[in-house]
């Protein structure tokens, strides 16, 4: 009974990251895809990532699945549990990204349909630091890394600072209160909420990395 229950544990959490890393790299791609869709307005580019959205949306669906069928089981010790919670915080996590990713996505698309030439450069010290952060904090989970996760928890700094750079620049241009600057308004809006989920997500990521390491053989002590 128990070396079974542990094991089936085992493999539960082992499923579990597995789809952590999967949907990691795939939010890791839809992100990329919308802001490069943002810094080279290629209207083509939003297929792919509302393609990458479905498929984190089902990954997610995946692991509530595998999860929920582990408690059901009733194998998992309680620092198993912690860490399984801990991971399903993390799928929300990712999803939210997705979600955001394709918005902007979207966004973009709209704006390229109307407009020939719609200039979002305003936009690129900021895109590319959220474009970093992102990566650094998707990097982290799929290496399982807590010394990335932790440089990426810090992060959200620097993109406040290109955010505030972005917005005091449209302030000067306010008497052109176009709808060129509601756009920039609504991507920086965007790239900010991405880079807000990216912190979220590098915060969630420590717990469980630190959960994590506790030492393995806890579950073989309850009996």
């Amino acid at each position: 009974g128990m070396a079974i229950r542990a094991a089936q544990a085992q493999t539960a959490e082992y499923i579990i990251n597995n789809l952590l890393v999967t949907m990691g790299l795939k939010v890791d791609e839809a992100v990329s895809q919308a802001i490069a869709a943002l810094l080279h307005t290629d209207s083509h580019v939003v297929a792919e990532v509302l393609e990458s959205s479905v498929a984190i949306q089902e990954l997610e669906l995946a692991l509530d699945k595998a999860v929920f069928s582990a408690l059901e089981r009733g194998d998992l010790g309680v620092p198993e549990i912690k860490r399984v919670t801990s991971a399903v915080n993390i799928s929300k996590d990712l999803s939210r990204l997705g979600k955001l990713a394709a918005n902007l996505g979207r966004k973009v698309t709209e704006v390229g349909k109307h407009q020939e030439h719609e200039d979002f450069s305003r936009l690129q010290p900021l895109a590319i630091a959220v474009s970093h952060l992102c990566r650094q904090t998707l990097r982290s989970l799929t290496r399982l890394d807590p010394v990335l996760a932790r440089n990426a928890a810090e992060g959200g700094a620097s993109v406040d600072a290109y955010r505030d750079y972005v917005l005091r620049g449209l302030d000067a241009q306010q008497h052109a209160a176009n709808e060129q600057n509601l756009h920039l308004i609504f991507a920086s809006r965007c790239l900010e909420q991405i880079a807000d989920n990216a912190v979220h997500l590098a915060e969630n990521l420590l717990v469980f990395l630190a959960d994590e390491r506790e030492p393995e053989n806890s579950h073989t002590m309850a009996s």
